[in-house]
């Protein structure tokens, strides 16, 4: 009885190595489609840019690597990934001055972007960003490389935060810090829905800019409602064919009855 016990066991042994063989040359070997890292396709009161077969109105969600308003950050965007079997995104940075890429994060693949918070960004230099996509089984793709560079953030000057205007005389005011080619003065509703904006050409000799001119029809329509305002940067890059930016924090404004 026991020679057939010993014979059982080392017959379960074979079957279950066996068996851990197999799954071992059965797992999954194939890396996810490399994911594509969503270019600065423009700015929010542009026209629609045509990207990936298809015409699209830029908002502050799809318009692609960019500043942010909340600080002298850089927003890293990839277009929909397309496998589902995802683990995690890991993101790596370089610039001019540093060319070998470092690590920066590692974030869940159900993320849609990542928000470079680093305190040492540097203004005028531009970032490079690429990442690895890593599925369940821990394969890996690459994607292309993407890149920004940040202006000096505008300095809001009137109205204050949380300002009551009337509709019939709306004047914001703002302080230049840097040399910057182009100002865009731009207005959201309360869901950050497009509203309005201008753009202004700068004058280096001018400090303080003011636009007095926002459309009366328009700030009717917005009587007791609020919008929000900030004051965009633009500046060209003729060796990278490509424009730096900023985003100014932003504002909210109430508009009074008439």
């Amino acid at each position: 009885m026991k020679k057939y016990m010993f014979l059982f066991i080392i017959a379960l042994a074979i079957i279950l190595t066996g068996c851990s063989g197999r799954d071992e040359n059965e797992k999954d070997k194939i890396p996810p489609i490399p994911p594509v890292l969503t270019p600065h396709l423009g700015d929010t009161g542009d026209p629609p840019v045509e990207y990936g077969g298809q015409l699209i109105v830029l908002n502050e969600d799809n318009n692609g690597i960019d500043a942010v308003p909340d600080g002298d950050w850089i927003r890293v965007l990839w277009d929909p990934f397309k496998d589902t079997d995802l683990s995690h995104v890991r993101i790596y940075r370089f610039n001019d001055f540093n060319p070998e890429p470092v690590f920066m994060d590692s974030i869940s693949a159900s993320a849609h972007y990542y928000l470079d918070t680093d305190t040492n960004i540097m203004e005028r230099v531009w970032y490079y960003y690429f990442i690895d996509l890593v599925d369940l089984a821990g394969n890996t793709s690459r994607s292309d490389t993407t890149s920004y560079a940040l202006l000096p953030k505008s300095i809001l000057i009137s109205p204050a935060d949380n300002s009551v205007i009337s509709p019939l005389n709306m004047s914001f005011k703002w302080h230049r810090i840097g040399s910057v080619g182009k100002f865009r003065i731009i207005f959201f509703d309360e869901n950050y829905n497009y509203v309005w904006h201008k753009d202004i050409t700068t004058n280096l000799e001018n400090e303080e800019f003011e636009v007095i001119d926002f459309p009366v029809n328009t700030a009717q329509q917005y009587a007791g409602q609020s919008l929000r305002w900030r004051v965009d940067s633009f500046e060209y890059d003729a060796d990278k064919e490509a424009f730096m930016g900023s985003e100014s924090n932003e504002r909210i404004i109430h508009i009074g009855q008439i």
